[in-house]
Parts: structure tokens; C-alpha cells; sequence
């Protein structure tokens, strides 16, 4: 499952708030307006139904009497949505214009209290249902007066629609709001993964410029572990250098000895101590090498890859060239590798001597421009190298050959210089017909 950056979970946790607060705004405006409108229009209903007392008589026989038509004309327009009724014994003994035939039926438990009813058409209605007691009746009579809530809900949805699109203007901008202070919040993040770019380039040692209160002790670690870093890096470079000196007098002084042994007529024991020398050399020179580069991650210097290659062709080309051998090459002299010179030579000259132990008559050698990177492709036309051993070639040490000389750490060194440059060391299989190393290293920007 894919993580999701600290600014996306900021803006999308933002984002929510906004939209969740928002709704939550919307409905509870919405329900306090509705509740506005409903007790506007329930106040109403209380002076109609006070007009309607003060307006009905009873006779002499008893009989009730409402010869004074309502204030608001509503009453008397056939189903208007203002209705009135009179109640004795369960039975409806007067009523408004406005009804016609239809009768309202707030039911027997809704006395003294607002309610809801459903007028004729089922028509929603908002009621004030009250019993009073009045001289020469035996009996109370039950009142109701009655609004249709049409009106209201007409009301409600008209302003919930400006609302919503009100409130939608506010989210957009309240969103927009949210990203750009997660945005400007964050940027100091942004600015100190691009320090440490330059410092993984080498293009600076420690973190600096201003930084929020609540950044400035991480960077400040962060100095701290640079510095601690770069002073163990340095005192393990120096005892391997003391080591290194230290193991070249014992090395000479064997080596010396099995050369007085070769002329004294032990060639074979000679030629034993001699390779062992060798080998312990080639081990000295990579750990050194490994030694030289760690930690170092890139370089400001820029080395021309033609001037490295046409070194590398001239010294090659004296050792193997009696057998026959061609070293042809082929860079531009504009490409640039954005290193040391002589990690560069480290490189193609272990590649190139490589291909030259195992070539039968000719190595390649191809230089190609890759925007921020280069590629060198080193081909020969030997043997070439099964699939499922070119994982295990650059491994320290590792030998398919006994007959051919060196000490398999070639291609190790290789790997491990191209890899603290951010760089690769891939083997296929060349179009001459033997092995073909690719290595890909970081380019100089030109002019540089």
C-alpha cells in the first residue's frame, strides 16, 4: 500500500474538517431557520385564534354563531391554506370557508399544544389546537386553527439551496486557504531535503539558514550526526592508510625474497610468492579504495572522460597489444564525469583491462551522453560470461579462471566506486560476442 505524504494527509485532513464542519453548519441553519419560520407562523395562528374567540356567540337555545368573517382573507378562499373549526362533543358545529367539506382531525391527545396535521389534499399543516369554556355550554369546545406549511418549506428550500451555494463558495476558499498554508508550513521540509541533496552531492558539509522554531533542532541533529559522521569517516580513512603502509615494507621485503629465490633457481616457489604478493596488493588497493570513497557520495570536480579513456588505451595497448589486440574507442570530448580523476581511471581501467585479459582480438569502447548522466560500454569479443554467473562476478574475489591472472576484485571495485557516485555496473552480453559492461556515472553539467 502506497504511503501518503505528510502534506496530502495535512490538506486532506483539512479539507474534511472544512467540509464536515460546513455541512453540519448548513444543516443547523437550516433547521434553526425552519424553526424560526414555524414559531413566526405559530404566533400568527395565536392572534388568529384569539380573533376567532373574541368573533364567535352562542344563543339562547345554545347554538354557536359566527356571523364576522376573519381579519385575514385567506379564510375564506376555498382551500387556501388557513383553516379554522369549532368543536362540541367530538363534532365539528363550525368551521372557515376556506375547508369546504373537508374537516381537520387533530386527534383527542393534541389539546393546548402545537401540532402537525394533515389538512385536506394531506396537505401538511401547522395547528394551534386549544379547548375552551364558554357561558350557556355545558360542554368545552375544542378550537383549531390551522396554516399550511407549504409556505415554510418553499421558504426552507430556497434558502437552503442560497446557503449551500454559499457555503460552497466558502469551502473552495477555506480549501484553497488550507493548501496554501500547508504548502507554505511544510516549505521549510522542502528546504531541508535540498540541503541535504547538496550535502549527499558533496556540495556542502553542514545544514545552514534559517529555519521555524520547531525545525531548528532537527537540523541542528542532524549537523551533529554530519559532524560525528565525518570524523569517523576520517579517522577509519586514516588507519587504513597507516594499515596500508604499514603491510607495503613486509610485502616489499617478501616480495624482494622470492625474487632472490627465482634467482637462486626456485622459480616455481618464486612465482607462488610472487602471485600471493600480488593478490595481497590488489586486496590493500581495494580496501583502500573502498576506504577513499565512503561516505563520499559524489564530487564537485569534473573529469573528461576522452582525456581518461585515450590514457587508459595507450597503457593497454602497450601491455596487450604484442598479441594482436585493438582497443577501439569512441567519446566525445564534451562529456564530463562529475568526479575524481582517478576514481574515474579506478573504473574504466578495471573494466577495460577486464575485457582485455578475456578478449581475442578486439575491445570496444562506447561513450554515451544520458541528460544528467553518462554511460560507458566496454564490449570484447571473448567468451563472454553465462547469465547466472554475472550476479557473482563482482563479488570480492570471485574467479571462473584460474589460468588467467588477477585477483577478482576488479569488477568489485568497480561496483563499489560506481555505486558511491549513485551510479550502476551492469553485464550483458556484447554484440561482439563475448561480455559487455555498462557503466552508468553521474555527468558534469557542461561548463563546468
Amino acid at each position: 500500500m502506497a504511503r501518503m505524504s505528510l502534506q496530502r494527509r495535512l490538506f486532506l485532513g483539512a479539507a474534511i474538517w472544512i467540509l464536515l464542519a460546513l455541512a453540519t453548519t448548513a444543516l443547523l441553519l437550516s433547521v434553526l431557520f425552519r424553526n424560526h419560520l414555524e414559531n413566526d407562523l405559530a404566533r400568527r395562528l395565536d392572534a388568529d385564534f384569539l380573533q376567532l374567540v373574541s368573533q364567535f356567540d352562542v344563543d339562547g337555545q345554545g347554538r354557536l354563531l359566527h356571523s364576522v368573517a376573519m381579519s385575514d382573507p385567506l379564510y375564506q378562499r376555498v382551500l387556501s391554506g388557513r383553516y379554522w373549526q369549532i368543536e362540541r362533543d367530538g363534532v365539528v358545529s363550525l368551521h372557515s370557508r376556506s375547508l369546504w367539506d373537508a374537516t381537520l382531525e387533530p386527534g383527542k391527545d393534541t389539546t393546548g399544544a402545537r401540532v402537525r396535521l394533515a389538512g385536506p389534499r394531506d396537505a401538511p399543516l401547522l395547528a394551534v389546537v386549544r379547548n375552551i369554556t364558554v357561558p350557556n355550554v355545558a360542554e368545552p369546545l375544542r378550537l383549531t386553527v390551522a396554516a399550511s406549511l407549504a409556505p415554510v418549506d418553499a421558504a426552507v428550500a430556497e434558502f437552503r439551496r442560497t446557503t449551500l451555494i454559499a457555503l460552497g463558495v466558502l469551502a473552495a476558499g477555506l480549501i484553497l486557504a488550507a493548501a496554501l498554508q500547508v504548502r507554505l508550513g511544510l516549505r521549510p521540509l522542502g528546504k531541508l531535503r535540498g540541503e541535504l541533496a547538496t550535502i549527499r552531492d558533496s556540495r556542502a558539509t553542514r545544514l545552514s539558514g534559517d529555519y521555524p522554531l520547531e525545525v531548528e533542532p532537527l537540523v541542528a541533529d542532524l549537523n551533529s550526526v554530519l559532524a560525528h559522521n565525518e570524523t569517523l569517516i576520517e579517522r577509519a580513512r586514516r588507519q587504513a592508510g597507516n594499515l596500508a603502509h604499514a603491510l607495503k615494507t613486509p610485502l616489499s621485503v617478501i616480495g624482494n625474497e622470492a625474487a632472490r629465490l627465482g634467482a637462486d633457481g626456485q622459480s616455481r616457489r618464486a612465482e607462488r610468492l610472487q602471485h600471493e604478493v600480488a593478490a595481497m596488493q590488489r586486496h590493500i588497493d581495494w580496501h583502500l579504495a573502498r576506504t577513499r570513497i565512503a561516505g563520499q557520495g559524489g564530487s564537485r570536480q569534473a573529469t573528461s572522460v576522452a582525456e581518461a579513456l585515450a590514457r587508459l588505451q595507450r597503457t593497454l595497448q602497450r601491455l596487450y597489444g604484442a598479441n594482436g589486440l585493438v582497443i577501439d574507442i569512441d567519446s566525445p570530448d564534451t562529456i564530463r564525469f562529475a568526479g575524481e580523476q582517478r576514481d574515474l581511471e579506478q573504473m574504466l581501467g578495471n573494466l577495460m583491462e577486464n575485457a582485455c585479459k578475456w578478449a581475442r582480438g578486439v575491445v570496444e569502447v562506447r561513450v554515451a551522453d544520458r541528460a544528467a548522466s553518462l554511460v560507458v560500454q566496454v564490449d570484447d569479443d571473448g567468451p563472454g560470461l553465462p547469465a547466472e554467473q554475472r550476479s557473482q562476478a563482482i563479488r570480492p574475489g570471485q574467479r571462473f579462471d584460474e589460468a588467467v591472472p588477477g585477483s577478482g576484485l576488479g569488477l568489485a571495485i568497480v561496483s563499489d566506486l560506481a555505486d558511491a557516485y549513485t551510479g550502476t555496473l551492469r553485464l550483458e552480453d556484447a554484440e561482439l560476442g563475448g561480455l559487455s559492461a555498462r557503466l552508468t556515472l553521474p555527468r558534469a553539467p557542461d561548463g563546468s
